[in-house]
């Protein structure tokens, strides 16, 4: 699968539907800012030049023996209460219009935090972490550079340019005509190029996101990358994703030039001929002082403007290229979502029942066909196969990392699918081969997910790490339970973070316990303390076990053999080796090796 196909980007119409629904419950106070920058340009783009101009007119036509009051006065008080009046109504805008998109912006970000946290584990699983949280990080400040470039830009461009054409439109039409010709080429200008600036913005963007991916993907495997001497090599694939960065954002610049070279053009033809015309209006005595200041001042006035909205067009290019990104990522719907009106999961007994089961990873042929295993309540049942034969995979359907293609799977009766995920999950305690900690301290993890709001309950802290024997290496750190066990947990060993994962579990007291090779990363001297820990553990709760040590699978109640997708042989320990040598599991035995079974 390429890279483009993972991270669809979407339309620029969509992603300006998408930005404005990220607005959400600011659209009022953000139209409000709006509406005081259109106010304060207006005044400042019509009134203050035609005060200005009417007092060159009057100093031009000036009588003997005028008076100050008579003359001035009223001009001169009325041009300051303008400039007073714009001033207040710009910092009321800058006012609105910030905290508008300070919560918008927050608002936008925990929304899509929310969203790529309901992407399914298959969706997390086929791409890379570093260049998800890369676009909703760019995406979430360009959506707040967008906002400001669309208030402080392009509305007070817009309003300059209007308030030009309808001013001298009433002065001095001619000028009004050239300046009307000259908006409508910028905008055909627009037309035709944006499409192209625009491409090339997301172009950038999309490298310069999966550049940044690379990155934070081989600072987290650091330790993997130092173990192969692999630094030259990582270097030359980080050099090769900046140097498409560079070349994307240069093209961009290409495009951008070359339409600004033609918009400049432009530009300077209208300026000489809006000179051309207030000149030839004064020769022919058809404009006053004023009225000749008027046009210069919104020839100046238009032209500087326009000459801004260059930058403007630049930023808000690159900012669509990397909202364009996100919102593709948006558009994607939940794979797993709960039903409307979707029960909460009660838990009486514990048992799972799987009829029918039907399942494919897409692209891949059916893993399980018409799968039927009861698991009764408090019983401890036992997954054992070869590698790929299904074991964790069924371990993810019960908690409903993935949805099944058929059948139905239920606890105590009730179908999963038809309850929350979120009641479904808190009945389950989950300890994986590979534990994931948070970047926080061994408390909080023990009792992620259980915080009261008085703070961790450190009595069961020490209570369930006494009991997962995490007591033992945690009074010896200088800080003891508050340790922070750094990103992923790699402060702690491999048997550590299986310890915490299962103190965490003992927290949680779940009825339903799943147990993903929850001893492998433990020493033989860790395994014998831990063992009994999970034991007492499995008492009260319905315990199914993936694993290949035989000290956990031997004393199972049930041991159930998978091969292929399909259960081939089920019983006891001592029921399957009385199948001789033509039982799956005696071969599995027979081929044990220190300790562990053969995968």
């Amino acid at each position: 699968m390429s890279a483009d196909s993972l991270f669809p980007t979407a339309s620029t119409r969509d992603t300006l539907a998408f930005c404005w629904d990220q607005v959400g419950p600011y659209k009022k106070q953000t139209v409000l800012g709006w509406v005081l920058t259109i106010l304060a340009t207006a005044l400042q783009s019509v009134a203050g030049p035609l005060i200005l101009a009417s007092l060159l007119t009057r100093v031009a036509q000036l009588p003997p023996h005028a008076s100050f009051s008579s003359t001035f006065e009223p001009l001169v008080i009325a041009y300051a209460v303008v400039l007073v009046a714009s001033t207040l109504m710009w910092r009321a805008a800058g006012w609105v219009e910030w905290g508008a998109s300070l919560h918008a912006f927050a608002h936008a970000l925990v929304r899509g935090y929310d969203h790529l946290i309901s992407l399914s584990h298959r969706w997390h699983s086929d791409r890379p972490a570093g260049e998800v949280i890369s676009t909703l990080e760019t995406f979430s400040w360009a959506f707040v550079d967008l906002l400001d470039t669309l208030n402080w830009g392009y509305l007070r461009v817009v309003v300059t340019v209007l308030s030009a054409i309808v001013v001298l439109a009433v002065v001095a039409w001619p000028v009004a005509v050239v300046m009307t010709v000259l908006a409508l080429a910028f905008c055909l200008v627009l037309k035709s190029r944006m499409a192209l600036v625009v491409a090339a913005g997301k172009k950038f963007s999309d490298t310069h996101s999966r550049a940044t991916g690379v990155l934070a993907d081989t600072i987290t495997n650091l330790t993997t990358i130092r173990a192969q001497a692999a630094e030259p090599l990582e270097g030359r694939h980080v050099e090769r994703l900046v140097g498409q960065t560079v070349a994307a954002d240069l093209e961009a610049r290409r495009i951008f030039a070359s339409t600004r070279l033609q918009m400049e053009g432009s530009l300077g033809v209208f300026s000489w001929l809006a000179v051309l015309v207030g000149v030839l209006l004064a020769l022919h005595h058809s404009a006053a002082a004023g009225t000749i200041y008027l046009i210069l001042f919104y020839t100046t006035a238009v032209v500087g403007s326009m000459e801004e909205s260059f930058e403007y067009i630049r930023q808000s290019s690159r900012g669509l290229g990397r909202c364009a990104k996100f919102a593709g990522i948006a558009a994607t719907p939940p794979e797993i979502v709960d039903v409307p009106g979707a029960p909460e999961l009660g838990v009486r007994a514990g048992g799972i029942e799987l009829s029918h089961v039907r399942f494919a990873y897409p692209g891949h042929p059916v893993l399980f066909d018409n799968l039927n295993l009861d698991i009764a309540p408090g019983e401890h049942v036992g997954l054992v196969g070869a590698s790929g034969s299904g074991k964790t995979t069924l371990t993810k359907l019960v908690l409903r990392f993935m949805d099944i293609d058929g059948g139905t799977i239920a606890i105590d009766g009730q179908d999963i699918a038809r309850v929350t995920q979120s009641s479904l999950r808190r009945h389950i305690s989950f300890v994986p081969q590979d534990p994931q900690m948070l970047h926080r301290t061994i408390a909080d993890n023990i009792l992620y997910g259980m915080e009261g709001e008085d703070g961790p309950d450190m009595d069961l802290v020490r209570r369930v790490g006494k009991a997962a024997h995490v007591h033992e290496f945690v009074q010896r750190l200088p800080e003891g339970y508050d340790t922070v066990v750094g990103e992923r947990g790699l402060k702690l060993s491999g048997g550590q973070r299986q310890r915490v994962a299962i103190a965490q579990a003992m927290a949680k007291a779940a009825p339903i316990l799943i147990l993903d090779e929850a001893t492998s990363a433990l020493d033989s001297e860790s395994e014998v303390l831990v063992q009994e820990a999970l034991w007492r553990l499995m008492s009260d709760a319905t315990a199914l076990v993936v694993a290949h040590r035989l000290a956990t699978i031997a004393r199972l109640d049930r041991i159930v053999v998978i091969d292929q997708g399909e259960i081939v042989e089920q019983g006891s320990h001592r029921e399957l080796l009385a199948l001789g040598e033509t039982g799956v599991y005696g071969r599995l035995w027979r081929h044990q090796s220190g300790g562990f079974l053969a995968a």
